[in-house]
């Protein structure tokens, strides 16, 4: 007995710079296999970019399928902590909409971010059975949630009566993952001005007319003052 409770109080838990440094080796296989796709990028890329041997990752993922299943998971998982917040505002059903698309698109600002976003939609179907599950059933997590804004605003009556919240969700995330799978963006246009555009795009073709009318009136209101 005495043996048995040994081995329960000197299982390994892990510390907080094991924890921070765990972060950075994830940060570095996003950005590698961002960069040079999951096939083309090895554990000694990883490593390179983070001055270690090879060998050292192990500490902290066992094989680059980890690695990638760790990068898709944790970039998904900010996205849904995110947009359920953006579902718990008090605020009109188009303005979550906007919030939503600038979500989407915002990591795209700046690395890592827009690494785990990429790898995320370019890599997650090459995940072994089991993490490709899980991961699965986050992004359906994250579509549902999206999909609720489209509930709620035809609840509410700002969306139209007659629009169907699955596919305008299915529209949506395809319309901002392009900018997410292209290879590069138009001259002079920047990840502010897609999500301008896309939330116009998103909201323009949802909402009432109803809704549209007061937005005007609003509008025309606020230029006179």
């Amino acid at each position: 007995m005495a043996a048995l409770a040994t081995s329960r109080t000197s299982r390994w838990e892990p510390t907080a710079r094991w924890a921070i440094r765990h972060r950075e080796v994830v940060d570095a296989a996003a950005t590698a296999f961002a960069e040079k796709g999951f096939d083309g990028a090895s554990t000694r890329d990883i490593a390179e970019r983070l001055g270690i041997r090879a060998a050292s990752l192990y500490y902290y993922l066992p094989s680059k399928e980890a690695a990638l299943a760790a990068v898709c998971e944790l970039g998904v998982r900010d996205f849904i902590a995110n947009l359920r917040g953006i579902l718990d505002r008090s605020e009109p059903a188009a303005e979550k909409l906007r919030s939503a698309v600038a979500n989407h698109l915002a990591p795209l600002r700046t690395h890592p971010a827009a690494d785990y976003i990429r790898v995320f939609l370019r890599h997650r179907h090459q995940l072994p059975d089991g993490p490709r599950q899980a991961v699965a059933k986050l992004a359906a997590e994250y579509q549902g949630l999206m999909e609720q804004i489209f509930v709620e605003g035809v609840a509410s009556g700002e969306f139209r009566a007659d629009l169907d919240p699955k596919l305008a969700t299915l529209a949506l995330l395809g319309l901002c993952n392009s900018v997410i799978g292209a290879r590069s963006l138009p001259r002079g246009a920047s990840i502010d001005d897609f999500i301008d555009e896309y939330s116009k795009i998103a909201i323009h073709g949802v909402i009432s007319g109803d809704a549209a009318r007061k937005s005007r009136r609003k509008k025309k209101s606020a230029e006179e003052d």
